[in-house]
């Protein structure tokens, strides 16, 4: 099966002031407005972040993208047969082909769909000046094995690294990650992320945001789990932004062994300076919102 991180869905309570902050700070352009909805994309895709109109800020879902249809099928299946509540199956938003929406472990919702819309190939696309695509989510949750066997055994993840049952990173492609788990107390969205083109891009955004009058809160540094480059910012929801680039991808799943990165303690997490602030864990939004 062939699986690739799709998209985010956001749930904001002004989704015309987030749009504008992720288009003026990571360079994404709207591909859709809707009434209470927002679409965004950094390339041909139709849209990378889905920004709904909500009380209060949360994960509407996450878009996973699968190259063939029958793959979709036998998914649907594997989620029925853990008992995961199906949604919907079919299309909830524009821009995709075939599509169901089911609900996981902690209120998590993942969105599976076939042929999502894109525009030619262009200059444009193939060199942004900032965000290039959409790459990965972390999320924090309060049972990390529960969460890590639904999105391995279910949809077909697969643990690239982990850090002493505390931290796992899972790839549904050849990327080092497409969703990381953090075991806490809470089930929220801590922080999704964009790839950037090299150390050069990540400096220039830096800069770019400085002439903004916004502040990385962690970085740049260099994390061991993935080996990528990274900065972090907070978006209005107060859910961190990651720009990251230099990604490890694990190109031959035969001969890959998940590392144990425990043995450095937190320097892990930066191969270069500090560990994250003390205010880390309070970045980020519940997995799902409220009721009605």
């Amino acid at each position: 099966m062939r699986m690739h991180m799709g998209h985010v869905a956001l749930g904001v309570t002004d989704p015309d002031a987030f749009s504008t902050h992720l288009q003026e700070g990571l360079g994404l352009r709207r591909t859709l407005a809707e009434p209470d909805t927002v679409f965004l994309s950094s390339n041909e895709k139709h849209h990378e972040v889905q920004v709904v109109a909500a009380d209060v800020g949360a994960l509407d879902h996450v878009g996973l993208e699968v190259e063939d249809e029958q793959d979709l099928e036998r998914l649907r299946d594997a989620l029925i047969a853990v008992g995961a509540e199906i949604l919907s199956e079919r299309p909830e938003e524009p821009g995709l082909d075939k599509a169901l929406r089911a609900r996981g472990p902690e209120e998590l919702v993942v969105e599976i769909y076939t042929a999502m819309e894109r525009e030619p190939l262009s200059v444009e696309h193939y060199m942004p000046p900032l965000a290039r695509r959409f790459g990965h989510v972390t999320l924090t949750v309060q049972d990390l094995e529960e969460m890590e066997g639904f999105l391995t055994r279910t949809l077909g993840f697969r643990v690239t690294d982990e850090m002493g049952g505390r931290v796992s990173w899972l790839r549904c492609d050849t990327e080092h990650h497409g969703i990381a788990l953090v075991r806490t107390g809470a089930s929220t969205l801590h922080h999704y992320a964009f790839q950037f083109e090299n150390w050069s891009a990540l400096e220039r955004y830096a800069d770019h945001l400085a002439l903004l009058g916004r502040r990385l809160v962690w970085g740049i540094g260099r994390h061991g789990p993935g080996r990528n480059l990274y900065a972090y910012t907070p978006d209005l929801e107060n859910i961190i932004v990651e720009a990251y680039a230099d990604l490890l991808h694990v190109e031959n799943e035969a001969t890959y062994e998940p590392i144990d990165w425990s043995y450095l303690g937190d320097q892990a997490l930066n191969l270069w300076g500090p560990p994250p602030p003390p205010n880390w864990r309070d970045f980020g939004v519940p997995l799902a919102r409220p009721a009605g």
